[in-house]
């Protein structure tokens, strides 16, 4: 089974846009190249950590550079801020969450 490959997101902001400082668009990358290698939570909490990181850009800043969006920023942030008590180690996502089966679908 070959492992899938996540594409590295491109960032979007002004000085990666404009390839004015070299020095922050090879930061931006490997941000992104690391990104790229976590699942949905270590993704959220990655970027959680960057945003209270001193002199750190906003949020909507960080969302250009990494294509997290702000309220999953958010969202990490208050997890890291809780220790992640109220993360479960066993499962990436809570139960109940994700689609539904497609025969419960059909069946509504």
């Amino acid at each position: 089974m070959s492992n899938p490959v996540r594409e590295i997101h491109q960032c979007q902001c002004a000085v990666c846009a404009a390839a004015s400082d070299e020095r922050v668009v090879r930061y931006h990358r490997q941000i992104n190249l690391l990104l790229s290698r976590l699942n949905e939570s270590q993704r959220r909490w990655y970027v959680g950590v960057l945003s209270q990181e001193p002199d750190s850009p906003g949020d909507v800043q960080l969302s250009l550079i990494s294509g997290v969006d702000e309220k999953t920023i958010h969202r990490g942030r208050q997890e890291l801020q809780a220790d992640l008590l109220d993360v479960p180690l066993e499962r990436e996502r809570h139960s109940g969450g994700g689609r539904w089966l497609s025969e419960k679908k059909t069946q509504r």
